[in-house]
């Protein structure tokens, strides 16, 4: 694979980094998560995230002066804005699809403290809605999509003096000028990503006081072949990490801090099936217990077996439903034949089946909760995730939404995602169906039933 300009400016950078030097203070600040998170997946919002772990670290090899504020572990608010504001420099934030209401109170609050410091936001929520999310929190610089290209370049262009108005040849960005929004073009995505850090995660003050962290969250690709309506796809390729690259990050990992288990965070571990075996390999040879979530289309008895001899405990599929005429609408690319061979193929390999469930979306019907009842009942899926359709912004459902006119202010909609939980059966819904809501409420309730009941077998 020939590398792009930005993989060979990352690679340069990673075998030579840079000294720290004088270069101002760069302060990243995480918000608070009000989540209930799913069973055995608890430690995410305890752990260090991959995302924060790749910028933070672009930064410090670039010689930035890089200290993170976890707000999520129980750091104080009002010290996490003084401490940014103190060292002054940047003060970089990511959003998250729950993070919006945290996001700007951190936001202004480090403005108020220091008007002088540069403020700077990335992540999904952000790339997935930028014009009301900018024009709300008026940030100096937004990155856009995928992070660690557009950001090695933004730094250096503000090591050198620039300003928000001047860096409209940056691609990748959003910019907040003279009160309108401006979108450079669209970075290139990285498709080589042996290019990338092994993350620093020292860097969080958590592994810090303690270095070891039994469980984690780790990704070998990104992108996804799908194109479901009610997912956002920050990134649109496939790309991978070599099991060459991979190895080397568990091993460096697993030396520093003891990882015992790894949640493979891919949105499709079996995209690449030669690839998926190599990767088994690494896990094996270090001896992991892992987890991974992937779509049900390319699962083959042979992989399932070779997955749970290299310490496979449970795969998460995504399944949303059991209705051929509910999945053709979401764009799944799914056969109903192949969730369940896809189930039935991997309790025969001794591994435990979590499946992702959506009540809601379009086309929904009596029969398509009746077929997803049933399936719950009669299989050994564990519903581990259930949750009423929730239109994300940046999505086809999204759109639908508006145009039917349940979401009239973007903001205000940001604001209730942050309230928005899975496994509720109070939870809001937005009704896209032409079922009354009383039927979709009864319906969660029966499958958080079953799901109480599975969960033994589970945890």
């Amino acid at each position: 694979m020939t590398r792009s300009a930005d993989e060979i400016r990352i690679a340069a950078l990673v075998a030579n980094p840079r000294p720290l030097a004088s270069r101002p203070a760069f302060t990243m600040i995480l918000p608070t998560s009000p989540q209930v998170p799913t069973p055995n997946r608890e430690f995410l919002l305890e752990t260090p995230t991959e995302g924060v772990s790749h910028i933070a670290t672009m930064a410090k090899l670039a010689g930035w002066d890089v200290k993170i504020r976890d707000l999520r572990m129980g750091e104080d608010f009002e010290d996490a804005c003084q401490d940014a504001a103190r060292r002054g420099g940047i003060m970089a934030m990511p959003t998250f699809i729950d993070s919006y209401p945290v996001n700007v109170r951190i936001i202004e609050r480090v403005r108020e403290l220091n008007p002088q410091i540069i403020t700077l936001i990335g992540g999904a929520l952000v790339s997935s809605i930028p014009e009301p999310l900018i024009k709300s929190m008026k940030p100096d610089y937004t990155v856009l999509g995928e992070g660690e290209a557009t950001l090695l370049e933004l730094l250096d262009y503000i090591e050198a003096g620039g300003t928000p108005a001047g860096a409209t040849a940056i691609h990748g960005l959003g910019l907040l000028l003279d009160g309108e929004l401006t979108v450079t073009p669209r970075r290139t995505q990285l498709m080589d990503l042996d290019v990338l850090p092994i993350p620093d995660l020292f860097l969080f003050p958590s592994v810090q006081q303690n270095p070891e962290i039994p469980e984690l969250g780790l990704t070998t690709s990104r992108g996804c072949y799908g194109r479901c309506s009610f997912c956002f796809l920050n990134m649109h390729k496939l790309s991978y990490k070599s099991p060459e690259r991979f190895e080397r990050e568990v091993a460096d990992l697993v030396a520093k801090h003891s990882i015992r288990y790894f949640y493979i965070n891919d949105l499709t571990f079996t995209s690449n099936l030669e690839r998926s075996y190599l990767i088994c390999d690494v896990l094996k040879k270090h001896n992991i217990t892992w987890t991974c979530s992937t779509r049900v289309e390319q699962i083959k008895p042979e992989l399932l077996r070779y997955m749970h001899d290299s310490g496979c405990r449970d795969i998460w599929y995504g399944v949303e439903s059991l209705d051929q005429t509910v999945l053709d609408l979401a764009d799944k690319m799914t056969k109903v034949e192949e969730i369940e061979y896809a189930v039935a193929e991997t309790v025969k390999a001794g591994i435990k089946v979590a499946a992702n469930l959506i009540v809601g979306l379009p086309g929904e019907s009596e029969e398509s909760l009746r077929k997803m009842m049933e399936f719950c009942k009669e299989s050994a899926v564990i519903p581990i995730s259930i949750k009423y359709l929730t239109p994300f912004p940046g999505t086809k459902i999204y759109d639908m939404a508006v145009e039917r006119g349940y979401i009239t202010d973007p903001l205000a909609y940001l604001n209730t995602l942050a309230e928005r939980k899975v496994n509720d059966a109070n939870d809001e819904i937005i009704n896209l169906t032409d079922l009354p809501e009383p039927q979709l409420r009864a319906a969660f309730d029966e499958l958080l039933t079953i799901r109480q009941e599975r969960l033994k077998e589970f945890l």
